[in-house]
């Protein structure tokens, strides 16, 4: 039965939301991130991206520049604790969810739910940054069961206007209410009603979280699963030496390029086309089959993570601009669409999803609201 609790967020005042939020800045290149601190000088990546000069002081920056955003008035804290209700549109589609803070507690007991397997040396550089900084600048995504009470009520909030609206850059929109207090509490008790929640991003945020242990808070966006998108992870993998995949995966060429993401077997594209890999003994999770009968014997693949030879493309990426992607001599994999009902089964029973394979919208920005606890 796990806690969903009000928060008072650090937040940018309504008429600069739009230009404080930002990606996380790591999915910027070095020129989209020179020309965003050139441009913006209220974006939040004037607080992120910065780092110390030694190992010692390397996030003291970070702490500092949020520090400064707070003075000059770009952050601002509610004066009291809310849940609040944030939603995102583009491209059809409409992902609307409650943000408050679920509690490390339940998340040792079991009643935070993760499918993903955590790397120690990540955990531990976070709870560093984490220990300096004192604050989250982006919630992790968690999965709710369906409730139709829950549905309804955020419903007839969502008709009120927001407290925040803006449009970014890349087309979406963006809209944040305060749930009132006593919709609040109920929204708590339907919480508590439920088994668990299903950590769907964000596996390292909540580990490292832990790991700290300075508050038992951490921010989070909860969602129905209906609400969420999914898709699998093509793979790209270099095919320099010419190696046979072809003959021991028994593929077979295709005339033209698939209309979207295989139902049966997998897909495949390289110089030569299309092709398709009936893979009889397929089932999920496919990554692991990729990485068992391809990536592991073909090209002697050890470490998925961090094999130079093997690169990731979210699988919302089309057909037609996957075929622009591929480099030089490489492979691409394409796997099936994978459900929410078979990650949550794969939870249930205590295993954990090899690495990509999984990729899970919406992705959150950062800025819109921060949880600080120092």
């Amino acid at each position: 039965m796990p806690r969903l609790l009000p928060f008072a967020a650090i937040r940018p005042p309504r008429a600069l939301a739009a230009l404080v939020s930002t990606r996380s800045y790591m999915t910027y290149s070095e020129e989209e991130l020179a020309q965003k601190l050139d441009t913006n000088p209220y974006s939040l990546l004037h607080v992120l991206h910065r780092r110390g000069a030694s190992t010692a002081n390397r996030f003291t920056p970070v702490r500092e520049g949020y520090e400064q955003f707070v003075t000059e008035g770009h952050l601002d804290a509610d004066l009291e604790a809310h849940l609040y209700i944030y939603e995102q549109q583009w491209d059809g589609h409409v992902f609307t969810g409650m943000l408050g803070l679920i509690s490390l507690e339940d998340y040792r007991a079991g009643q935070i739910v993760k499918h993903e397997n955590t790397i120690a040396k990540r955990e531990k550089l976070f709870a560093r940054y984490l220990r300096t900084v004192g604050f989250h600048a982006e919630p992790v995504l968690l999965a709710r069961p369906e409730h139709p009470g829950w549905d309804d009520r955020m419903a007839a909030i969502c008709a009120e206007r927001p407290e925040t609206e803006f449009a970014t850059a890349d087309g979406a929109i963006h809209k944040l209410w305060l749930v009132p207090s006593q919709d609040a509490t109920d929204f708590q008790q339907m919480a508590a009603s439920m088994p668990a929640f299903y950590v769907a991003d964000g596996h390292h945020r909540l580990a490292s979280s832990s790991l700290l242990n300075e508050t038992d808070g951490v921010m989070a966006f909860v969602l129905s699963p209906s609400q969420m998108r999914m898709a699998p992870f093509h793979r790209f993998v270099q095919n320099s030496l010419g190696l046979d995949w072809v003959t021991p995966l028994g593929a077979v060429p295709l005339p033209e390029r698939p209309s979207g993401l295989p139902a049966k077997g997998l897909y495949a594209l390289d110089a030569q086309g299309w092709w398709h890999i009936p893979a009889s003994t397929l089932a999920f999770p496919e990554s692991a089959w990729v990485y068992q009968q391809i990536l592991q014997p073909i090209w002697k693949v050890e470490d998925e993570r961090n094999d130079s030879r093997v690169r990731y493309e979210p699988g919302t990426m089309p057909l037609e601009e996957l075929e622009k992607n591929r480099q030089g001599q490489e492979v691409v994999f394409v796997l099936p669409a994978p459900t929410w009902d078979r990650v949550t089964a794969e939870a249930d029973a205590g295993r954990s999803l090899p690495p990509k394979s999984t990729y899970i919208e919406p992705k959150l920005r950062s800025g819109i609201t921060l949880f600080a606890w120092k």
